[in-house]
């Protein structure tokens, strides 16, 4: 997620917020490659659906009391990287590290059929394209029988997505069973990836990772924002997607705002599909779009990458849409405004306690990158707050804010289909 910010220059930032710029990552802005010892698959356990003329040597009840099994809690051990970063993570004995270039491998005995192994990565990398590259490569050597997300946590204003992937595979002419599981926590500052390949212990898996993620001690160079916000986005009830939200207040009067997210599915049966996305945008102190970087990327790959600014006429646009180079202007009817704008005018209007209905111009390059955008809101009061429904084209989201117009929860009605977006972790306020 944080790596898709690595071809925005943020040069012209006071030093303070300049320090976002370590955002800036390796590549065109998507995943690390993994380590090429991490999708070699480690463990599988027979099924009774051998080849034929092949006797299995498990039950099928085994092999579900294989997948099924978990761990109890153990003392941890300390992992730690002179001058870099000090964390724990459960294990049997000390943990081996191995650094290599970009990446600190950390591996760890819990006395389960393979070891856990995780990666710390001293670059930004972002949750969907380091997810999809590694089920890209595993899937090389399996075949997943089904693959999908499986727990989202987070620390603070982090977000921790976990996967887990079900496969066979054939070894001399036997068909086996296995189970590989990863977890992803892509913050700015020493990301991290683990991942176990072998049958069972999937919240076991999700405790040691998380909770070793979390025990991360370092000095961080990031700056405080005015206010950050973390989202969790489910689809029937299953993870499907965050966005980590953060504005900062500039020197000059002007507010930015970093908007980073994931997208995360199952598209077919053992595959997933994946979208990150990062957008930057300056405003002035009313909420006016002064400039935009926004970027977008589908499994790693690039899709769209697109630069706004105000004129004096209007708004100059300059990019890449698949692969083809755009530029031009556009004018807009009323003044193109941000969500920083919307927010703020959430915040009168709840003041009132009435309902009120307004319009707004917008830039959103998903659903128009050569022009502005008219978003119209209807907020109405509740018992608890207010019910605000935001129509975009022919697209429209519930809103759920509190009493002061605090936007808490989001609602889409995709038919049979329910999305819901929560807000899971806030800092400060605007």
């Amino acid at each position: 997620m944080y790596a898709v910010a690595a071809r925005f220059r943020l040069l012209e930032l006071p030093r303070a917020i300049a320090l976002i710029s370590l955002i800036e990552a390796t590549g065109c802005g998507g995943a690390q490659s993994p380590p090429a010892d991490a999708t070699k698959p480690a463990n599988a356990t027979e099924t009774a659906n051998a080849t034929q003329g092949t006797e299995p040597a498990q039950s099928p009840e085994s092999v579900a009391a294989q997948f099924a099994r978990e761990s109890e809690p153990i003392a941890k051990q300390l992992v730690k990287v002179d001058g870099t970063f000090t964390a724990y993570i459960e294990a049997k004995s000390p943990p081996k590290l191995k650094q290599a270039g970009q990446v600190v491998t950390v591996s760890v005995d819990l006395g389960w059929d393979a070891e856990v192994q995780c990666y710390v990565y001293t670059q930004p990398i972002d949750a969907g394209g380091a997810s999809h590259a590694l089920l890209e490569a595993a899937a090389k050597a399996v075949k997943f029988k089904s693959v999908g997300p499986y727990f989202l946590d987070h620390h603070t204003l982090e977000p921790m997505l976990g996967i887990r992937g079900l496969y066979h595979v054939e070894r001399d002419g036997t068909l086996l069973a296995g189970d590989f599981k990863l977890m992803a926590m892509p913050r700015s500052e020493h990301p991290v990836l683990c991942t176990h390949d072998g049958p069972g212990y999937a919240k076991s898996f999700q405790r040691v990772s998380t909770e070793f993620a979390k025990s991360f001690r370092f000095e961080s160079e990031q700056p405080s924002p005015q206010r950050g916000e973390l989202w969790a986005m489910t689809l029937d009830g299953t993870p499907a997607g965050f966005s980590r939200d953060t504005t900062y207040q500039l020197e000059d009067g002007k507010v930015r705002r970093l908007s980073l997210s994931a997208r995360f599915i199952t598209s077919a049966p053992g595959e997933m599909s994946f979208q990150d996305k990062a957008d930057i945008v300056t405003c002035d102190k009313d909420g006016a779009l002064i400039s935009g970087k926004y970027l977008s990327l589908g499994n790693g790959q690039l899709e769209i990458e697109i630069d706004v600014s105000r004129s004096k006429t209007g708004y100059d646009y300059v990019g890449t849409i698949e692969g083809k180079k755009v530029t031009g202007s556009f004018k807009s009817k009323q003044p193109v405004t941000t969500r920083y704008a919307v927010e703020r005018k959430f915040k009168a209007l709840a003041r009132a306690g009435k309902p009120a209905k307004f319009d707004q111009w917008e830039y959103t390059p998903s659903v128009d990158p050569i022009a502005a955008s008219k978003v119209s809101y209807d907020m109405t009061p509740n018992d608890d707050g207010f019910n605000i429904v935001s129509t975009l084209a022919e697209r429209s989201i519930t809103l759920k804010a509190n009493s002061h117009g605090v936007l808490r929860q989001g609602l889409v009605d995709l038919g049979s289909r329910k999305v819901q977006i929560d807000l899971v972790e806030e800092v400060g306020e605007l």
